[in-house]
């Protein structure tokens, strides 16, 4: 039996959203309540609690930023820019050489 039924997806949507919600809690700026004030530091699970973060809870990818989509590997990005920089780096020898 296939073990990816309703309650794996929900597993892993709960897991994916508290991710989400620790990365924003290391890495984002204060956020402002909808009383007015201001937490500086948050904790994940208050701002799991907050109204917009619910956008990051159903969908996959709510929208393009870093922390939303998530980086992946790409082997031959890596490689157009790993062959960018030896080139400019080449060049830029050869302009310095008498």
């Amino acid at each position: 039996m296939d073990k990816r039924n309703k309650l794996w997806r929900r597993n892993q949507q709960n897991r994916l959203f508290k991710a989400r919600m620790i990365l924003y809690a290391a890495y984002g700026h204060c956020i402002i309540r909808e009383d007015g004030n201001c937490d500086e530091h948050p904790h994940w699970f208050e701002l799991a609690r907050e109204k917009w973060a619910q956008g990051y809870k159903k969908t996959g990818t709510p929208c393009s930023c870093w922390m939303c989509k998530g980086t992946r590997y790409n082997r031959r990005e890596y490689k157009r820019e790993t062959l960018c920089i030896i080139r400019f780096a080449v060049l830029e020898n050869l302009e310095k050489r008498p």
